[in-house]
């Protein structure tokens, strides 16, 4: 199908109609972090035909980092929200199968009576095997509140959900290089920083968050323990406490000297003698120091 083709949908007479409503739609608090995704994502599509688009659901799982399980669900939201409609299209060839689907985004109050392909998805396969399906969501006894998460409304406000929390938190969980405190310490930061700025990708804002953090702590550890060990086996205690304090080697006599002759029973000369030779011995200990 041609992209001119699209003209025929058109729903907005401007752009700037377009983006206010659309901006409408992501304040309703009925809408998760993975419908804004998705109906953000549409919307930029739609930018040139003025609320049409064609597209399939496995792109825009791609493009956005999710499960078509999710996409589908998240459209299925925004259409029972009559805020898109969506027009199954099929292909006209010899093998047949789903085409592209063409996506509307509503202006408000409009009634969508238009036949919606994610009733009955087709059997698909992921683009990507190895991306851990959300099928923990779709379990009702699987609760973030009956884990160690909490939340005072029931509405969720803020983008970064429990239920992405609780997603990211099972996957970093598995591969098992996770700490629950830190976990937890991080989410409060990230959404304290919501409050402040508006985080387009809060999934991927929360994995690169707990990223760094982890990396901190594993440096900050290292830190530690190097400095633990240098202070036990290199320096003496007071030595460290004492930054200015001078290291002194400790002066050693020669074998042949003998502390045990009295000072008295010796010459002059033979004092002189003898202290010219502990003046040697000394400067090849190194024990004399030299004046620059």
């Amino acid at each position: 199908m041609g992209l001119e083709k699209l003209n025929e949908y058109t729903t907005f007479k401007t752009e700037d109609d377009l983006r206010q409503t659309v901006h409408s739609y992501l304040e309703n608090s009925q809408l998760n972090t993975s419908a804004r995704l998705v109906l953000e994502y549409i919307t930029a599509c739609s930018i040139r035909y003025r609320g049409a688009c064609t597209i399939y659901r496995e792109t825009i799982a791609t493009k956005i980092n999710m499960t078509v399980t999710t996409v589908a669900r998240a459209l299925r939201t925004l259409r029972d929200l009559e805020m898109i409609a969506i027009i199954p299209a099929y292909r006209r060839n010899i093998n047949g199968g789903r085409g592209a689907s063409i996506y509307q985004v509503l202006p408000s109050g409009t009634q969508d009576d238009i036949q919606d392909d994610t009733q009955a998805p087709a059997p698909e396969t992921p683009i990507n095997p190895d991306i851990p399906t959300d099928s923990v969501q779709q379990k009702p006894s699987v609760s973030l509140s009956s884990n160690f998460f909490s939340t005072s409304s029931t509405k969720q406000l803020s983008r970064l959900t429990d239920s992405l929390i609780h997603e990211i938190y099972i996957d970093l969980n598995n591969k098992g290089t996770l700490n629950k405190a830190l976990f937890l310490r991080v989410v409060e930061e990230v959404r304290a920083k919501e409050n402040q700025i508006r985080i387009a990708n809060p999934a991927a804002y929360l994995r690169a968050a707990i990223c760094n953090a982890q990396k901190a702590m594993q440096e900050k550890y290292r830190n530690n323990k190097y400095s633990k060990s240098f202070k036990k086996t290199v320096l003496p205690e007071e030595v460290l406490n004492s930054p200015n304090q001078v290291i002194a080697r400790q002066e050693v006599l020669p074998d042949w000297f003998d502390k045990e002759i009295p000072e008295k029973t010796l010459s002059q000369k033979e004092k002189a003698i003898l202290d010219k030779k502990v003046e040697e011995c000394r400067r090849k200990l190194g024990l004399v120091k030299t004046s620059f």
